[in-house]
């Protein structure tokens, strides 16, 4: 239920190791305190920049935007965001959506899942499952039945192409 890093250091990976706990466990609270036992606030360090209206992830980012975008729903919201990524097509879906996304590796080769928002898209039928492409699409925040009935990121497609497997297809984090 906790995990406790005491004893750290300015120079230590806090935040990678915050994602880390994260990835594992996400209900886990953490908590960092200084060698006097003081606590620390450990910001999320994010390889992409926040700032810009467009976010185009690296593809080792994939893994830490979507942890941080189910942490920080408000920080995306209206961004636009390109990624590659393995189209996903449950049948219980309503027509014009589809999940594109990434298998996911958070312990072992035995822990893997497939990790993704939903998507809208009027070119759905045009995709095929475990389709690769690159997708350009806005980020919105909506209360779904396909998210427990909780608020969950929503992507709009706004532009898809066809893509290549990618080298490493395991997201880490």
């Amino acid at each position: 239920d906790m995990v406790l890093f005491n004893r750290c250091k300015e120079d230590m990976p806090l935040s990678g190791w915050k994602r880390s706990i994260r990835a594992v466990n996400r209900m886990c609270q953490m908590a960092f305190e200084d060698e006097n036992g003081d606590e620390l606030e450990v910001e999320d360090i994010l390889p992409y920049d926040l700032e810009r209206d467009h976010i185009d992830l690296e593809d080792p980012d994939y893994g830490i935007w979507y942890l941080d975008s189910m942490d920080h729903l408000e920080r995306y919201v209206g961004k636009n965001i390109q990624f590659l990524a393995m189209v996903l097509k449950p049948e219980e879906y309503p027509d014009g959506y589809f999940v594109p996304g990434r298998m996911a590796m958070t312990c072992c080769a035995d822990d893997t899942a497939f990790i993704g928002f939903l998507c809208k898209s009027s070119h759905v039928d045009e995709l095929k499952n475990k389709q690769w492409v690159t997708i350009t699409a806005k980020a919105y925040v909506e209360k779904r039945a396909e998210y427990s009935g909780e608020n969950g990121v929503v992507l709009r497609a706004t532009h898809i192409t066809s893509a290549e497997k990618p080298e490493e297809e395991l997201v880490y984090f």
